[in-house]
């Protein structure tokens, strides 16, 4: 736990260094645009001025002029840096927003994005840049390649967070998991090492049998692994819904919430409940048939990968037609 906590310390003030460093870079285009915008408006108005009175162009007009080609092209350059600056700090500000989670590959997914976006910016502000005579250019032109190094190292440190610092995943070569009724101890830890090795971020369990039992189930394959998740949706009927399990999913909400996993059980509509017979887990990429969780590591069975798209397609429509398990005591209780 102190682990997790302090990664998530460190990856917060990543997050705000790399906001910081979005906020430069942002800066930085805008002093570009209006560098540019003067030197390229005195070279075309000498330019204009000098075929106007057809004398020549002054001595110091002339680097200029001479560079009005690429100062226009420049100020193009300049303009798209800005929206690709806006870019970074949208991608920057929405995992801030994320900041009490340990990053996933959901956020690397951003990560590489803002590294991209950065490389991209830096060769554009230092081709627009190029044909601003010396004079003019200031300190503050220097500022975005701070920026830049303040954005590769935020990105660097999060994407070391998410492929170091996580458990290891060794996915299943078999792509299933063979469970046998005499070693309910072995089976737990076999579900561990091939079955939640191989799935992350939010995950989605279809499984109208789970009631208590289940959730001490579900802990016990989530122990140790919780860095590799960070929300958890239950799909279960009323029919389960034991005088302790409301509780029960209180106390795991509030341990799971320490551990920055969300949790969120809902009840099956009864006439989906009555025709939903088969359960399955899922994340955003695989999805896996299984055993009832209460039961998970006493049946003789075979855990097996199943249709993502089928399983994904499922689970929203019984999603949409469940009721929050919160929800449902109030209206109980109001009975």
């Amino acid at each position: 736990m102190e682990e997790v906590d302090r990664l998530k310390r460190n990856v917060g003030f990543t997050y705000i260094a790399l906001c910081i460093g979005a906020i430069i870079l942002l800066f930085g285009s805008v002093y570009l645009i209006n560098l540019l915008s003067t030197v390229y408006g005195i070279g075309v108005g000498a330019t204009v001025q000098s075929l106007s009175d057809n004398t020549p162009i002054a001595s110091q007009l002339v680097p200029f002029t001479a560079q009005s080609a690429t100062l226009g092209r420049g100020v193009l350059e300049s303009y798209i840096s800005f929206f690709i600056a806006i870019a970074i700090g949208a991608g920057a500000f929405i995992l801030l927003l994320n900041r009490r989670e340990v990053p996933t590959k959901t956020a690397s997914k951003y990560t590489t994005l803002t590294a991209v976006l950065s490389i991209i910016f830096i060769l554009l502000y230092y081709l627009a840049s190029e044909g601003i005579p010396s004079a003019f250019v200031g300190a503050y032109a220097y500022l975005p390649y701070l920026g830049f190094l303040i954005c590769v190292l935020s990105v660097a440190y999060v994407e070391y967070v998410i492929r170091m610092k996580q458990p290891k995943r060794t996915p299943s070569r078999r792509g299933a998991v063979a469970l046998n009724p005499s070693t309910p101890f072995s089976n737990m830890l076999n579900l561990q090492n091939e079955l939640m090795n191989n799935l992350s971020g939010a995950i989605r369990i279809v499984d109208k049998h789970f009631n208590s039992t289940a959730i001490v189930n579900l802990y016990r394959l989530l122990s140790g692994f919780e860095s590799n998740f960070n929300k958890i949706t239950i799909l279960t009927s009323k029919e389960m819904l034991g005088a302790s399990f409301p509780e029960e999913v209180r106390d795991l909400r509030r341990e799971l919430g320490a551990s920055g996993i969300e949790l969120d059980v809902r009840l099956m509509d009864e006439k989906d409940a009555v025709e939903q017979h088969e359960r399955f887990i899922m994340d955003q990429r695989n999805a896996y048939k299984m055993p009832p969780f209460n039961i998970i590591n006493k049946r003789s069975e075979h855990v097996i990968k199943a249709s993502f798209r089928d399983a994904d397609r499922r689970f929203s429509e019984l999603l949409n037609r469940a009721i929050k398990l919160e929800n449902y005591q109030v209206e109980k209780d109001r009975k």
